[in-house]
């Protein structure tokens, strides 16, 4: 539990360190190319056509073979893809380099979670997959950074770099030290398994119910993501250093977050996880939407953390739910499709807002994302009644 969980940690790092660095080198990438704004917003997103293409069919990939390798060439597909970016002559080939980067990151992605699933038990679930989940934090704390003070001092390219070094180290750490079949395989491979048929997940309503929730907020999320910095460069008018830097701290207050709440939730019962994912959705909308008021940096700071810190955590906590809801056998499909859902988001919100941004200006698209992250957690009142896989129903 702890080998897998970990590198799937770190795995999960680097596909965050990837993703961030884009957002903090989107400035001196779009200067050195002439991108305009809404160009620059594109280029961000281009990494979810090919992520929300691969999630499901990694999640199916998943359950037919086995994890380990489809967690592998997930990380080895998305490493070379992200040194790769560091070559592209132009938008065209920067943004066919992100589309690949973004595959490799979908098939990774529903294969780890699965993989982690794989070796815990419901009582612990939430908080080991919690514990796997601080790496897409970290990534995030670390690549935010890495863009915004390796990139000025070295170049953009620099930091594609060392991403992908540390990518291809992790999947050759996985292929050695992780065995083909864990314990959790082999138990299940003893029982008599009952064929379950893919389309049961399009008719679960809790499962499709947590995909809207999903989709819905990461409409919102992904703004706070990616263009973080830009709103505090143009709303704030704090340099790109500073506000890289501040921008990074969500991950790890988010990592921390994500501790706290997953322990919380293996401690509850699923109606506890649901309740508590309203709670923090809510919370997170109304904070995001207060950073728009005219206040010092140290307390846009303090802001920025509690929003990591109530924001983060509500991947891993459905990640957790969604796993439980159905058969083992379909689990890491579950999972894909739920995370495909919500993953769309990603893929429209960031070029709407640079396009809103050119004529309403950054801190209304921040406003308009923190009502839309609001909004979300209505979905939630409309699951139904929830039954875990294995009979337990609330």
């Amino acid at each position: 539990m702890l080998i897998v969980s970990a590198l799937c940690g770190f795995g999960y790092m680097m596909y965050s360190v990837d993703r961030m660095v884009m957002s903090t080198s989107i400035g001196l990438i779009a200067q050195e190319f002439g991108f305009s704004t809404v160009t620059s917003g594109l280029l961000m997103s281009a990494f979810f056509y090919g992520f929300i293409a691969f999630l499901f069919i990694g999640g199916v990939l998943s359950d037919r073979l086995s994890g380990k390798r489809v967690v592998i060439g997930g990380v080895l597909l998305f490493s070379v893809f992200t040194a790769a970016t560091s070559f592209a002559s132009g938008l065209m080939t920067m943004f066919v380099y992100r589309i690949m980067t973004g595959i490799g990151e979908g098939v990774f992605w529903p294969a780890a979670s699965l993989e982690v699933s794989n070796v815990t038990t419901e009582k612990q679930r939430a908080t080991v997959m919690s514990l796997y989940w601080t790496g897409y934090p970290i990534g995030g704390f670390l690549g935010t950074w890495l863009g915004a003070n390796i990139g000025p001092v070295y170049g953009w390219r620099a930091v594609f770099y060392v991403a992908c070094g540390l990518g291809l180290l992790i999947s050759v750490l996985y292929a050695v030290l992780v065995k083909e079949t864990n314990k959790a395989d082999a138990i299940v491979k003893k029982t008599k398994k009952q064929e379950v048929p893919l389309r049961r997940l399009m008719t679960d309503r809790s499962v499709v119910m947590l995909g809207i929730y999903y989709f819905v907020l990461m409409c919102g999320w992904w703004i706070v993501l990616l263009w973080a910095p830009t709103f505090l460069m143009q709303a704030k008018h704090i340099s790109l250093s500073t506000a890289g830097t501040i921008a990074s701290v969500l991950g790890l207050s988010g990592a921390l977050g994500g501790l706290l709440m997953g322990r919380y939730c293996d401690a509850g019962s699923l109606v506890r996880q649901k309740t508590l994912l309203i709670s923090i959705t809510i919370l997170s909308g109304i904070l995001m939407c207060g950073m728009v008021l005219d206040l010092p940096v140290w307390l846009i700071t303090v802001m920025i953390l509690l929003l990591g810190f109530f924001g983060y955590p509500v991947t891993p906590i459905i990640l957790s739910v969604t796993s439980q809801l159905v058969p083992r056998e379909i689990a890491g499909s579950a999972i894909g499709f739920v995370m495909n859902v919500g993953m769309i988001g990603g893929a429209i919100s960031p070029v709407l807002a640079g396009a809103l941004s050119v004529q309403y200006g950054m801190s209304a698209v921040w406003i308009g994302a923190s009502v839309v992250l609001t909004l979300s957690s209505i979905c939630l009142f409309f699951t139904g009644k929830v039954e875990r896989a294995g009979g337990e129903k609330i």
